[in-house]
């Protein structure tokens, strides 16, 4: 008999049923079948109750159907994010009414009701506009930008309904393919690009600035003030003519005004309309920052220099070789090698603090983990500890360092966070990981191969800032014999494997440099706006409809879209003024954050009403904190922290708006106060019984861990990891849940405070809090004298200013 083969498509009935419009679903559904088990598994698709289609049931494979599947969400979860849509749009109309702009009108009802429509309902029933629309707004939702994300696509709204068209103002300013042109100096100049590549501690910044030290003309810029300050004492102890410019601080020596002199900066103070022989850049491989990526960019592709040296890391390579083809430049590439040896330890601390030995550096990633542990070594070994972090000021970490450095005191000890990476030349024999993640603003994350790389690399340093001073080649002190090799541990041992896989692996290539709209740019596009326009409007807008070179990539403007909505109800501002603010160094975090908002608000309307102001006249600036009746405690250091700061924002301001500040000279002496009043608390949180807080998991697990060890039990965490690096994320994440709720097991240095917010932790990435992080040509329109970097007011306060630091500008 004949074989029967039954049919292999559907019935006349299904194929011409009407079909659902359907996709797969968003979510992956727990399985533990085999695949030749699921292959063979029914599939049912459920149709929406509100539409008369038939149910899609199992027979009809996805090859039949051949469309897209939509998986329909739950009208329940629709309700709870519709309340949170309404809660959005609550917020864009506050903001709209602070700022002076009416939204009574039936245009922001309407508004209002389409998009409440467009988030409650079912994807299928959109039309591709609604659809995109609802896309985008489940993102900003989930990034946390959706206030913004509405009071922009409303702005629209309203300049569609008078008849300005935002594609057509966009179309002339938007095209940011060929920044090279941007430069057209540099252009015009043969110049030679060193490439000084290699690892951390392998002396490839130190012969660039040899080069520059015996350069006629040029400058250094750095990624932090304190290499700004570094490098400009070095020249000047010997005998070489040279300015400091800062965002905040500008010393000018102008003893000899004929003699060609160097300058020292930091990277966003780089004057690209100046010509000289060299000029060094150091971390270049900071253009792929996020945040701060453009200044590299710029100083690299814009300088005006015959020789431009770059400093970096190995990766940076294909990048550069690539930017200076295009430009037409001769690349040479010098490439070194540690000079001494990396190890990384076969074991961790095991949590016990009383294995540290003098001239080990122990890294934390919170300013409040970096005290407990502070205080926590001192009451276990009984010496001294110095602490580094980046809220601290760059002259209190440089002397923190320092005591850190000196072989003659009771300092043996160095806590701190990931601001040794770069900026400061240590004297450490061994790094310690406290832990191997860090908050990132948003979430906690692992460090990534470089960070790992560019701390652990300041292991076993060969040469310290002393001896570069002193010209000494010698190393001296208590580390000295051991300095050959640098070691690398970690805490605890199952963070081990993540630092030893880290030190053996090589990074990832960069591929793209980070960009910015130049000032020009956004001026042009906000001159072709309504003139009531919200400026944070104009950032979003250009910087989305931006169109880049493959090799380029646009920062984010998060700080910056922040000052714009601070001051945006802040009337007779003009654009240049709101560029100035945008730029300004905002690095206010967790609980100064409001005082914060609050002095910069106050300022810019001061500004907006032409009125000339002194740090006495700003009562956010809490001046009282000078009085020398307050007793020490961590939150007077946080308040100190945050005077500082404050202090940095005017003086920054001062020298970019001096028609608007006054006695610059006071506010410069006020700054040196609490520097000094830091240094002292620092000195004085020995004895200090108030500001300690619970610090992250190690110090519980001390006792559990040590004891785990003596009975070789073999069930601990660290004997879990493979030999392939096959890390237990299951554990990580439930130790990360432990840390929020973590005791301390030693009573002393308990405190039943609550932790620290997430937006406190943030601080301690110190790139982004060192400078202003919009291109500093932004302030054009108060510039004078062809150069883009700030200016002191008068020739006598900096000549006063000098003598009373003691003749060093």
């Amino acid at each position: 008999m004949r074989k029967w083969f039954p049919p292999q498509s559907r019935c006349l009935f299904c194929r011409y049923a009407p079909r659902p419009i359907r996709s797969k679903s968003a979510t992956r559904a727990t399985c533990a079948t085999t695949p030749i088990r699921r292959a063979f598994t029914t599939i049912r698709y459920d149709a929406p109750k509100d539409r008369n289609i038939p149910t899609w049931t199992a027979g009809h494979t996805l090859q039949d159907e051949g469309g897209p599947l939509i998986s329909f969400s739950d009208p329940t979860e629709d309700v709870d994010l519709g309340r949170n849509i309404s809660e959005e749009l609550s917020v864009v109309k506050d903001r709209l009414e602070g700022s002076g702009h009416s939204t009574n009108g039936h245009q922001w009802q309407t508004f209002k009701d389409e998009m409440l429509d467009i988030w409650t309902s079912h994807y299928s029933t959109l039309s591709k506009r609604q659809r995109d629309v609802q896309k985008a707004l489940r993102k900003a939702q989930s990034d946390g930008t959706a206030a913004s994300y509405l009071q922009c696509a409303f702005i629209d709204r309203v300049m569609e309904s008078r008849g300005h068209s935002i594609s057509q103002a966009l179309e002339k300013v938007a095209d940011m393919r060929y920044p090279t042109e941007w430069y057209t100096r540099a252009r015009s100049t043969q110049r030679d690009i060193h490439l000084h590549i290699g690892p951390t501690n392998s002396g490839k910044t130190y012969n660039a600035l040899k080069r520059l030290e015996e350069a006629a003309s040029g400058f250094y810029a750095g990624p932090l003030r304190l290499l700004a300050h570094e490098v400009y004492s070095r020249f000047k102890a010997k005998g070489r003519r040279c300015d400091l410019v800062t965002g905040d601080d500008v010393r000018r020596d102008e003893t000899e005004p004929d003699e060609a002199l160097l300058t020292s900066s930091t990277v966003e103070m780089v004057d690209v309309n100046k010509s000289c022989e060299v000029a060094v850049i150091d971390e270049i491989q900071m253009m792929a920052d996020i945040d701060r990526g453009w200044a590299w960019t710029r100083a690299f592709i814009g300088s005006c220099a015959k020789e431009v040296h770059l400093c970096g890391e190995n990766r940076v390579l294909p990048l550069v070789q690539e930017l200076a083809a295009s430009m037409g430049d001769n690349l040479h590439v010098h490439e070194y090698q540690r000079l001494n040896q990396l190890e990384c330890m076969p074991h961790s601390l095991r949590g016990d603090l009383g294995q540290l030995r003098p001239g080990d550096a122990i890294v934390c990633f919170t300013v409040v983990g970096i005290h407990a542990m502070k205080k926590a070594i001192e009451t276990k070994t009984g010496r001294r500890v110095a602490i580094v972090y980046g809220s601290l000021p760059p002259e209190t970490r440089a002397q923190q360092a320092a005591l850190f450095n000196d072989p003659d005191n009771d300092y043996d000890y160095l806590v701190a966070s990931d601001a040794i990476g770069m900026g400061l030349n240590l004297s450490i024999k061994r790094v310690i990981f406290e832990t191997v993640q860090k908050f990132n603003g948003v979430r906690r994350e692992q460090l990534s191969i470089p960070q790992i790389k560019q701390i652990a690399g300041r292991a076993g340093r060969y040469r310290t800032a002393q001896d570069a001073t002193k010209k000494e080649t010698r190393h001296t002190g208590r580390h000295a014999k051991d300095r050959p090799v640098g070691l690398v541990t970690t805490l605890d041992e199952m963070d081990l494997p993540i630092v030893r896989h880290a030190l053996a692996s090589e990074a990832e290539p960069i591929t793209t440099a980070g960009l910015l709209p130049p000032g020009e740019f956004v001026e042009d596009f906000a001159a072709r706006l309504p003139a009531d326009t919200p400026h944070e409007y104009v950032l979003t807008r250009l910087s989305e409809a931006a169109a880049v070179h493959p090799r380029f990539s646009l920062c984010r403007l998060r700080d910056q879209l922040t000052v714009a909505r601070i001051i945006e109800p802040v009337k007779n501002l003009t654009t240049a003024d709101r560029h100035v603010f945008t730029a300004a160094p905002f690095g206010f975090r967790g609980e100064s954050k409001q005082a914060g908002v609050q002095l910069l608000f106050d300022v810019a309307t001061r500004v907006g009403n032409g009125e000339r102001m002194s740090i006495v006249d700003l009562p956010t600036i809490p001046l009282e904190l000078l009085e020398p009746s307050l007793s020490p405690g961590r939150r007077v250091l946080e308040k100190l922290e945050f005077l500082h700061q404050a202090l940095i924002l005017y003086l920054w301001l001062s020298y970019r708006m001096a028609s608007n500040f006054a006695d610059q000279e006071m506010a410069f002496h006020a700054k040196e106060m609490v520097e000094a009043r830091i240094d002292t608390y620092l000195v004085k949180y020995t004895n200090a019984k108030t500001y300690h807080k619970t610090p992250l998991l190690t110090f519980r697990r001390v006792d559990s861990l040590s004891a785990a060890n003596k009975r070789g039990d073999d069930t601990r965490p660290h004997n879990r990891l493979s030999g392939r690096f096959k890390l237990d994320r299951e554990m990580i994440e439930n130790r990360d849940l432990e840390q929020k709720h973590a005791l301390v097991s030693d009573e002393s240095i308990r405190d039943p405070e609550t932790l620290m917010g997430p937006e406190e932790a943030a601080t301690l990435d110190v790139p982004n809090n060192e400078a202003p992080v919009l291109p500093i040509d932004w302030t054009r329109p108060i510039d004078y004298d062809n150069h883009d970097g700030p200016k002191p007011t008068s020739k006598d306060q900096a000549f006063q200013r000098a003598e009373r630091a003691g003749g060093d500008a």
